[in-house]
């Protein structure tokens, strides 16, 4: 399957999800009635048979009110996690990484993310890390793969070494590639109402206890009914915890085996990620989360198991660690346990030897020549009207530019491109390695702070304006912006900025935004406006001025994180969206009429045959932005022949320049569908 499937199937486990959460609900109320029933038929002189209790009127209060607080657990937990991934971090007690950390092992961390993110083409998740949890886990969270969070603990990051910790991040890559994490979050929620009446029990035990141990006399009436109720519904509760754990089971297990395989497959390094889970099984710690209450509920999130699970063939909601070491190879356990008693041997003879590293097969490095020469970007004038969303309404797309020559022919086909969309190869994480190497580190240390990457942001809206506009476009901005571009650091950031290639620019920027999210509130609005504000001033803009204003309000709105629902299942619903965006891709295509009509006519066809050239005129900047937004809520099945239109558009000659891959990359990433970066070919 390809990542559009991947999406898709994960939805339709949604309805799965559903059915166990039935038959779990069933199964409670039954049993419920089956505990109720044998307490009344031992304490009544004159008791029901089975059959009269279950038409009783007792049984359907009780049955009701079963029912009722399940619900209203699970609708109150969907309600807390709205906020997607963060509210799940916050669930696990995560603080938030600071990218600007001078912490070595936080940035061994943030580098290794930065890589994978570039390699899949996915935005950087929000990371988070487990500051009392030393042992070896971590998990991914959130409703899309371009808004999750990735959260590690502790021990994670203290005893792995860089090509573990990797196969980790690249496992948990897999889950967000896959779309294993919007139903991972619903499955917090539907579990949170199953356990929520063994919680109940546990409090009214407690408070049994507390009341008799507080007044020092004798138990009361109302203290032994409190104390037998609380013990009813204790067990009434490991029925859920029961059914629960059952309904991971059959969600998660299986999808952990094609995450490690997928690990393998991003970073063609097995021994990384079974060397990580090996420690896991031969560390006092292991995977097991000790300070969160929380753990039951993120144990089908987790890289291995968060809690220690008693009948585990039957419950876990991962498989044994030894089954998934063999899987990956099965002579690794044989090698690990070898080396370890090797480990001991010099260490007993008192030889100098690092026993949390594993011998690591070396990484094969890319090789390719850089770009000897940049190009300008050559869009023509747009003309804009003011208009308070920063992007003007009268707009027309017909004069938004033209495309720059073709640097390379980097893909031979639109199927080739397609096909990458959603995935990673070994031969992406090396680009992504050889590109970051490439970006001096101290833009990158700049750019991690929110500070420097508001000033390379609004730097990287200026270079789209002449210089001799720049003073007028300042004035017009905050007074937060102004102060920026007049600080020490933007003379630090400018120059650097200056050196970058067209290649790197993408990667920069979204790193950047990556850093924006920890603005306030107030401070992501105002830099939203302003850089609306610089679309304005030279009354013209750019593809690469409407894909960055574009993708940084998606990344820093208030509704960022949030449960997005698919809302149309019919390209009749979303027609005239798609015509709108397909005339974009084919006036960034060529800079020839006839032709940029021609494909756009070829392209829209599969679509409608009642949409031409004339009829998508009112193609304007704020325009294309609704129809974006818009065509964010297809389901994931009819995203994929939008893109394949997009990329046969720039493709029709068989080449794509960096900037008509630019926008592609761009837009992609609004609808949610990362496409990593394109290798040069050969």
């Amino acid at each position: 399957m390809n990542f559009f499937d991947h999406q898709a199937t994960a939805r339709k486990k949604s309805l799965l999800l559903g059915i166990l959460f039935l038959i779990a609900v069933a199964l409670i109320v039954i049993s419920t009635n089956l505990i109720c029933y044998f307490v009344f038929s031992f304490t009544d002189s004159n008791p029901l048979t089975l059959a009269e209790w279950f038409s009783s009127r007792i049984s359907h209060y009780i049955s009701a009110a079963i029912i009722l607080t399940i619900f209203i657990g699970t609708i109150h937990q969907f309600i807390n996690l709205a906020k997607g991934g963060s509210a799940v971090a916050e669930m696990a007690r995560g603080r938030k990484v600071d990218l600007s950390s001078q912490d070595r092992l936080e940035q061994r961390f943030i580098n290794l993310v930065e890589e994978m993110s570039i390699a899949s083409g996915t935005m950087m998740p929000t990371l988070y890390i487990m500051d009392h949890e030393h042992s070896i886990n971590a998990f991914v969270a959130g409703y899309e793969p371009t808004e999750c969070v990735l959260v590690v603990t502790r021990g994670t990051l203290e005893q792995l070494t860089r090509d573990e910790l990797q196969g980790v991040i690249g496992h948990e890559f897999s889950h967000i590639l896959n779309g294993d994490m919007r139903i991972n979050i619903r499955l917090i929620a539907i579990l949170a109402g199953i356990l929520l009446i063994g919680q109940i029990g546990q409090f009214l035990l407690r408070s049994s206890f507390s009341r008799s141990h507080h007044y020092r006399s004798s138990r009361s009436k109302n203290d032994i009914a409190l104390l037998f109720i609380g013990l009813t519904l204790i067990c009434i509760g490991y029925t859920g915890l029961f059914m629960g754990r059952v309904i991971k089971a059959a969600i998660s297990r299986q999808r952990e085996f094609l995450a490690d395989a997928a690990s393998v497959q991003f970073t063609r390094n097995p021994e990384g990620i079974a060397s990580a889970l090996y420690k896991i099984l031969d560390s006092q710690e292991g995977s097991q989360l000790r300070v969160t209450r929380h753990a039951e509920d993120l144990n089908h999130l987790c890289f291995s198991e968060s809690i220690k699970l008693h009948l585990s063939g039957l419950l876990a909601s991962h498989p044994p660690l030894n089954e998934r070491i063999s899987t990956i190879d099965s002579s690794f356990l044989v090698r690990f346990k070898a080396r370890k008693h090797a480990s001991k041997k010099r260490a007993s003879s008192h030889t100098p030897h690092n026993t949390s590293s594993t011998v690591q097969p070396p990484r094969s490095q890319v090789s390719s020549s850089q770009t000897s020469r940049e190009h300008s970007l050559t869009d023509s004038a747009l003309g804009l009207a003011p208009h308070s969303s920063g992007l003007a309404e009268d707009a027309s797309l017909d004069s938004i530019g033209t495309p720059a020559n073709s640097i390379q022919s980097l893909q031979s086909n639109a199927a080739a491109i397609e096909q990458t969309t959603g995935t990673v190869s070994p031969a992406h994480i090396d680009y992504a390695v050889a590109l970051l190497q490439e970006i001096p580190t101290e833009l990158k240390q700049l750019i991690h702070t929110s500070e420097g990457a508001k000033i390379a942001v609004l730097h990287l809206m200026l270079s789209e304006t002449a210089e001799d506009l720049h003073a007028k476009a300042i004035k017009q901005l905050s007074q937060g912006s102004q102060s920026s571009l007049s600080s020490a650091k933007y003379k630090q950031i400018v120059p650097l900025l200056k050196g970058i290639t067209l290649k790197q620019r993408t990667p920069i920027f979204e790193m950047a935004v990556s850093s924006l999210r920890s603005l306030s509130e107030d401070d992501k609005q105002a830099l939203v406006d302003d850089l609306g504000v610089l679309t304005k001033v030279d009354h013209k803009i750019t593809f690469f001025e409407f894909a960055l204003v574009t993708l940084t309000k998606q990344q820093l709105t208030t509704s960022y994180g949030h449960k997005i629902k698919s809302k149309y299942h019919s390209f009749k619903d979303v027609s005239h969206e798609i015509a709108i965006i397909l005339k974009l891709f084919a006036i960034a295509s060529t800079t020839n009429k006839k032709e940029q009509q021609t494909r756009f006519k070829h392209a829209v066809g599969l679509f409608s045959d009642s949409i031409d050239w004339q009829d998508s005129k009112a193609t304007n900047a704020r325009a294309i932005s609704h129809a974006l937004n818009k065509l964010r809520l297809l389901s994931p099945l009819l995203k994929r022949p939008l893109i394949d239109s997009f990329i046969e558009c720039v493709m029709a000659d068989n080449t794509v320049s960096p900037r008509e891959y630019e926008l592609l990359r761009l837009v992609a990433v609004v609808l949610d569908c990362p496409m990593p970066p394109l290798l040069p070919k050969g």
